[in-house]
């Protein structure tokens, strides 16, 4: 077992490593004392364990002159969060996806950030204060990737006001990490924890080690911080696909079908593994040499590696546009007429593998310096420079029970029954002649794949702030700044696939029919048993199937390259012209905002009111690729500018009971994926007979932002110093989304039909969310320790469906993509003596997965509803020490996906249950 850094462990039982009392509003550099806020009393100070976060969260939401909730360090610690995405789900109107047994984004979708904030993805990540990027090619920081024991909390800031750096329509994400000057002194902290995931049947391990001092010099005082970590997690992840289901063919008749009977393609299954490891450093110096400067200087550096084993058996079949229902087997149907059960015939199965090693950076590197050279004069400049880089190794490779080229399914040698049964908890399916899924001699090689990925981005940022306090009156301060940001990203990228025939690679796949393919008996050594021990509980596949494989290497490339030699060719392992695009962003931004305060019919009020104002200039180089195969160079450059007002207006009804009002527009800047430029070309000759234009296609470096309008509205009661109860209404006018469409362009002299990403269709966000937490004092003995922290959100969205087409039974409006109407949070919180404990509950209702589902006939892809039971509990066996054990997906709960309805299941999914035990020490 080795040892990981987890932010948890700064506060024991009585050792206040890093105090509340040290001012917890200073830690975030977005959450500002509103003028005429109350800070709270020191007396009510707790130093301690979860009541400590709690208390300091809440502050931070009750003082600060925006709209935001946070999770502490110790919060974070002590839930049994594995990355910094499932940290966030507490949080009230956040949602994640979950992928891999983590919360995550799927692999394929790496510019989809893994978590919405009131249904919407453009979510801006700042660490630190400060606007992060990554390079994987969207504008969200890959937050799975960055260890949770580097953070010393999370704030989401739901309206932000002009201050604060543009980029979003959806709210902000802020990560913070720790300062020396948190603590009053000497902190020395250290974690070792393993986890055990008990479908891989594997265990993982972390180790994690903080340093932080403070000392007083000739030169003035000086802090020093130093935290590591390091964490390797496994996941086993199985899935039930069942295709999409289409109508009974004419002259097949089935006992007891209705009418309008619906019968399943046919079936497969995912059959995932791999492993995470994440490397986090984060180092800070401080030094004060007077009590009117503040120099600080801070670097985080991250490494995330995910190697994923991606194993698929599916039927092929190659074209048939029928359903194959078997007319001997016995059906039952739902009342909608979708077989739930039954059989199919001429099953022809394939298996593959494609696999995936990433290796995902990020270093942030930044220099502070605040200069209050009166009591009413602040200045502040801040440098950053942010270096990330996104490196992906893929594999392909398919093994197939078809034989030869142009067989059908009713033609080809190795047929398969399959029996069927969607009812009950578990669905299940398996074939009547096992035998032949599990013998190499039926199996021949088809297909192969190879891809890299290597993209840079790099980012520098200058930033100036000036404050002035006016004293009395309804003026309180004025601030203003001007923010300068340089951004390029390079986004380099191959697909090399073919197929294989007996004479080597086959690039076109056009083989005639009847030619043989490479039988696996040539290479044995290229296959392996399947499925995975258990998958599916054991009740899928029971007879056993084969996987292809790979020879062994030093490598996914490695082993990659050296397969391929088998089958007479290479890998493609250079970028060409096609390959690569080059993108420059730079902007300049400025705001003034003014602070104020009074009464009105004797309540106090306080808010900020400001406008930003945000030129943008772009640049996106690539190539034209004409249908003669001549190339041309391309250079698109686009300049914008936006003015952003904001408004935030705060009423002390009482003095525990506040209510805000918030008012901003926002916009967020395309993803560089999005906005690459490389064109290509078809033929002249060949027109569309709608439009009598040619056709080509193309990323869209002239994308708009989107753009927002946000209001928000909430009444906040702070009844204790970690009890709290607060409810809000927001409302949003989006316009922009983003979707596939056409646009016409002029190349050469000629108009063609360019396929691309186009802004079409707006879009309104509403809903309001509760929360509600509390310890319960009150209670006798024991009891006292319990608490309870909950949380609701409600969200409704329309926009319109880009895909929908007149005649069609696409519906021509639907939800956000990833967004759930309903969620909730119900975590029961113990607190008393060495003992601490929770036990969390988190759900989220049906939610359209994707617009467009992948085989689904153009109709939408949903998520039914899902939970997660957590739970941790602590124990303090000294002042200095302490034990945890912590477990994640108690219930094993399924996930299910569905086509447009729940009578037309798509996918079920399995993950693994994770138990955890870390040991704590903190001096």
């Amino acid at each position: 077992m080795s040892v990981s850094i987890t932010a948890a462990c700064t506060m024991l039982a009585g050792v206040p490593a890093f105090a509340a009392d040290a001012e917890p509003l200073a830690a975030s550099p977005l959450a500002q004392q509103a003028p005429g806020g109350s800070a709270a009393n020191s007396q009510d100070i707790i130093v301690t364990g979860v009541r400590a976060s709690l208390r300091s969260a809440q502050a931070i939401k009750r003082n600060a002159n925006q709209i935001v909730d946070s999770v502490e360090a110790t919060d974070i610690g002590k839930l049994p969060d594995a990355n910094t995405v499932e940290a966030l789900q507490r949080i009230t109107g956040v949602q994640i996806q979950r992928r891999y047994g983590e919360g995550a984004t799927d692999f394929d979708h790496r510019t989809q950030p893994a978590i919405t904030v009131r249904g919407l993805t453009q979510v801006s990540n700042f660490i630190d204060g400060r606007a992060a990027i990554s390079a994987a090619g969207g504008r969200s920081l890959d937050l799975e990737a960055l260890p949770p024991e580097l953070l010393a909390g999370i704030d989401v800031y739901k309206n932000p006001p002009a201050d604060t750096i543009e980029g979003d329509i959806a709210g902000v994400v802020n990560i913070r990490t720790r300062l020396p000057f948190d603590a009053k002194g000497q902190v020395i902290s250290a974690t070792v924890k393993g986890n055990y995931y008990d479908r891989a049947k594997k265990t993982g391990d972390s180790f994690s080690l903080l340093y932080s001092n403070r000392f007083h010099t000739s030169i003035g005082e000086m802090g020093f911080l130093v935290n590591a970590s390091y964490a390797k997690s496994f996941y086993q992840q199985d899935a039930l696909i069942i295709g999409a289901f289409g109508a009974v063919p004419a002259g097949t008749n089935i006992a007891g079908a209705p009418a309008n009977a619906q019968v399943p393609y046919g079936v497969q299954i995912y059959d995932d593994s791999g492993n995470r490891q994440r490397i986090g450093v984060a180092g800070a110096f401080q030094w004060q040499p007077s009590s009117t400067l503040l120099v600080t200087a801070q670097a985080l550096y991250s490494r995330y590696k995910f190697y994923r084993q991606g194993k698929y058996y599916y039927y092929n079949n190659n074209g048939n546009p029928s359903t194959t229902p078997n007319a001997n087997g016995t059906f039952t149907f739902d009342s909608a007429g979708y077989a739930t059960s039954g059989s199919l015939s001429n099953m022809v199965f394939e298996s593959s593998r494609f696999d995936q090693d990433l290796t995902d950076t990020v270093g942030n590197y930044t220099l502070n310096v605040k200069w209050n050279p009166s009591n009413r004069f602040k200045s502040t400049f801040d440098f950053q420079y942010l270096k990330s880089t996104y490196n992906a190794d893929r594999n392909g490779f398919v093994i197939s029970l078809y034989d030869k080229a142009g067989e059908t399914p009713y033609n080809a040698l190795h047929q398969s029954i399959v029996d069927f049964d969607l009812r009950g908890s578990s669905p299940v399916w398996n074939v009547r002649n096992p035998g032949l899924l599990s013998n190499p001699a039926n199996y021949a090689f088809t297909y192969m794949a190879d891809a890299l990925q290597r993209n840079d981005a790099d980012q520098l940022a200058l930033r100036y702030d000036l404050e002035y306090d006016a004293e009395g009156g309804f003026l309180k301060k004025l601030r203003g700044g001007a923010r300068y940001a340089d951004s390029t990203v390079d986004l380099r990228g191959t697909w090399n696939a073919f197929c294989l025939v007996p004479s080597g690679a086959n690039p076109g796949c056009n083989a005639a029919a009847g030619t043989p393919f490479v039988p696996v008996s040539a290479h044995p050594e290229l296959a392996i048993s399947g499925p995975s021990s258990n998958f599916f509980d054991g009740r899928t596949l029971t007879g056993g199937i084969l996987y292809p494989s790979f020879e062994s290497g030093s490598s996914l490339w490695d082993s990659l390259t050296k397969t391929e030699a088998l089958f007479n060719t290479s890998p493609k392992n250079y970028f060409a012209p096609a390959d690569l695009n080059h993108q420059t962003e730079k902007s300049i931004s400025g705001y003034v905002t003014a602070d104020f305060a009074n009464k009105l019919f004797g309540l106090e009020f306080d808010g900020t009111a400001g406008v930003r104002v945000v030129n943008t200039k772009t640049g996106s180089t690539g190539v034209i690729f004409n249908s003669d195969g001549s190339m041309a160079p391309l250079d698109v450059r686009r300049s914008y500018t936006k003015a952003l007002p904001s408004f935030n207006l705060r009423l002390h009804l009482a003095p525990k009971v506040q209510a805000r009002f918030a008012f901003s527009q926002s916009f967020a800047r395309p993803n560089f994926d999005q906005m690459s430029t490389n064109v290509t070309l078809n033929q002249v000759t060949q027109v569309s007979p709608i439009t009598g234009r040619p056709s080509g296609s193309s990323g869209n470096p002239y994308l708009s932002p989107i753009t927002s309008t946000n209001y928000d509205a909430t009444v906040e009661w702070y009844f204790a110093p970690s009890g709290s109860l607060t409810g809000g209404l927001f409302y949003k006018q989006v316009d922009g989304f983003l979707a596939s469409g056409t646009v016409v362009r002029t190349y050469n002299g000629t108009p063609f039909d360019i396929g691309t990403t186009v802004n079409s269709g707006k879009g309104t966000i509403k809903g309001f969310e509760i929360a509600y937490q509390q310890f319960f004092d009150f209670l006798p003995g024991i009891f006292s320790g319990f608490g309870l922290q909950a949380n609701y959100t409600f969200v409704d969205s329309n926009v319109t469906n880009p895909f929908a087409a007149a005649g069609s039974n696409v519906p021509t409006t639907v939800p956000l993509e990833k967004l759930s109407k309903h969620s909730y949070n119900l975590v029961g919180l113990y607190q008393k003596g060495p003992v601490s404990g929770r036990l969390a509950w988190s759900w989220r209702g049906t939610y359209l997965d994707t617009t467009y589902g992948s085989g689904a006939n153009g109709l939408p892809q949903f998520q039914k509803p899902y939970a997660s039971l957590d739970a941790s509990v602590s124990y303090n066996i000294t002042k200095h020490i302490a034990v945890s054990v912590d477990a994640v997906n108690l219930l094993n709960r399924m996930t299910e996906t569905y086509i447009n309805t729940t009578s037309q299941p798509l996918q079920y999914t399995l993950n693994d249950r994770r138990y955890g035990f870390s040991l704590r020490a903190t001096y």
